[in-house]
């Protein structure tokens, strides 16, 4: 029997993206972290211990594919392991293994995935991938009848392995599901998916792994110096794996200075609610408390916020994961948050919330449930400006417990064809609600005093001197 040298030999972190018991992971965060290299083995080692696996690995666009993938495959395999299939973009293994290598570019590239029974799937820089594509393949995640024959692998498969750097179209996708959920290296479950027939499944054991340059003893060392001439967002990314960066955002003044602990609001801070309306898309509501200028207890000591400062101190963001609704009647909505937060002044609501097509409104049946809105002021580009004015100022503060209000308002991007605009796609509900509030109660700043220069400061006269006291010269 021949004995086949292979030349691989992973560092650590491979190691452990190799050893995870985790359904689901996600490795990614710097370039030049040996990423590709290690999907690509973590593919190569299943479909040698476990005979007749189906092995898929995703790239976005097939030049990518055959630069990163299937070129240095031609390279590392020898024919005895079996012989690549060009015609078809596939390796088929001695022992009946496949390995296929397939792009996901467009809706359409879609239909090759249809029917599949994916035992092993990897995805390569997935955020640069759309994500609701990655989305529909993990539903081809499956190990149907086929098992695997490797003990070790018994409890590793079904698998779906994920690379990428910070950045991309599912960034925050990627970063919701991943880098939110847990610190790095602690499983968790996805609970989207969860097994909706068994009451006692959580969901795909999930982790995420984070991947460095200095992990990779074989990057050149002025390799990091070569993401000095980027931009510093892009540099942080791809230098530094930092998955909090967003490139293009709208709000690039937002800081954690504009995040504060809860305390309680006195009595006497006006409150008002403002309103995104969603059905099949989230629905937004936040609750604000509005500064007198008066110092408060908070857990950080006595504060004191500006005048006019306002305070997001509650929400309810209605949706699942992502940007899907709850599919709640207004009406419950309504009686809902009147039971939970009782009743505050009336503020601003989306405009399409009058809309009375068929039947009542929405605005309406929230009113018959207890809670009121006034129409609210619907002009982007000025809303948009006044917010951001807010936010620079410090007069937009918010609770560290609204969660969600957190994690979108500082990843609205703005709209690369009108850059005082917000990008429509994605999750801009919160946004909008908030921007209702910003133009519902517009806030004038005090004019600064201007001090004379020390020359130009006349100096005190004779006549001047009668009104100041004096004491008795002492002589020394």
């Amino acid at each position: 029997m021949a004995v086949i040298h292979l030349q691989y030999e992973p560092q650590e972190r491979q190691k452990l993206l190799h050893a995870t018991m985790a359904t689901q992971i996600l490795y990614g965060g710097a370039a030049g972290g040996g990423k590709s290299h290690s999907l690509r083995w973590d593919a190569y080692d299943f479909c040698m211990k476990n005979p007749g696996i189906q092995a898929y690995l995703v790239r976005k666009s097939l030049p990518q594919l055959e630069a990163n993938h299937i070129l240095p495959l031609k390279r590392e395999l020898p024919k005895e392991l079996g012989h690549y299939n060009e015609t078809k973009k596939r390796f088929d293994w001695w022992n009946g293994s496949v390995l296929q290598f397939r792009h996901c570019e467009y809706d359409r590239d879609l239909h090759d995935f249809q029917g599949w029974e994916c035992h092993w799937l990897g995805i390569d820089e997935a955020a640069q991938l759309n994500p609701e594509h990655i989305k529909y393949m993990k539903t081809r995640v499956r190990l149907g009848s086929w098992k695997p024959t490797d003990k070790s692998a018994m409890s590793r498969l079904p698998r779906c392995v994920m690379t990428s750097n910070p950045g991309g179209p599912a960034h925050h996708y990627l970063k919701e599901l991943f880098i939110d959920s847990a610190p790095p290296e602690q499983v968790f479950h996805d609970a989207e998916m969860r097994n909706p027939n068994n009451p006692n499944h959580k969901g795909w054991t999930s982790i995420f792994i984070p991947a460095r340059m200095d992990d990779n003893q074989y990057l050149d060392d002025d390799y990091a110096g070569q993401f000095g001439q980027l931009p510093a967002w892009q540099a942080q990314q791809l230098r530094d794996g930092d998955w909090n960066v967003v490139p293009g955002a709208f709000f690039d003044c937002w800081s954690s200075a504009n995040i504060i602990k809860p305390f309680t609001v006195p009595p006497w801070w006006p409150r008002f609610r403002s309103a995104d309306w969603g059905f099949a898309t989230p629905f937004s509501i936040g609750e604000w408390a509005i500064s007198d200028g008066t110092e408060v207890e908070t857990p950080a000591g006595v504060q004191k916020y500006p005048e006019g400062c306002m305070i997001r101190i509650w929400e309810w963001y209605g949706n699942e994961r992502g940007n899907k609704g709850l599919r709640m009647d207004a009406k419950a909505v309504g009686e809902s948050v009147i039971q939970q937060r009782g009743k505050v002044l009336p503020g601003p609501g989306d405009p399409s919330m009058w809309r009375s097509d068929m039947g009542p409104s929405a605005a309406e049946k929230m009113a018959n449930g207890g809670l009121i809105f006034f129409r609210g002021d619907n002009q982007r580009e000025a809303g948009w400006q006044e917010m951001y004015s807010r936010i620079k100022d410090g007069m937009l503060l918010s609770f560290d417990s609204c969660t969600d209000f957190l994690r979108t308002i500082p990843t609205l991007t703005a709209d690369p064809n009108n850059p005082n605009d917000v990008l429509k796609e994605g999750e801009d509900h919160i946004g909008d609600e908030t921007r209702y509030m910003c133009m519902a109660r517009p806030y004038k700043k005090d004019r600064p005093v201007q001090q004379k220069p020390y020359w130009q400061v006349e100096p005190l006269r004779y006549c001047d001197l009668k009104d100041h006291e004096f004491t008795e010269p002492r002589w020394i």
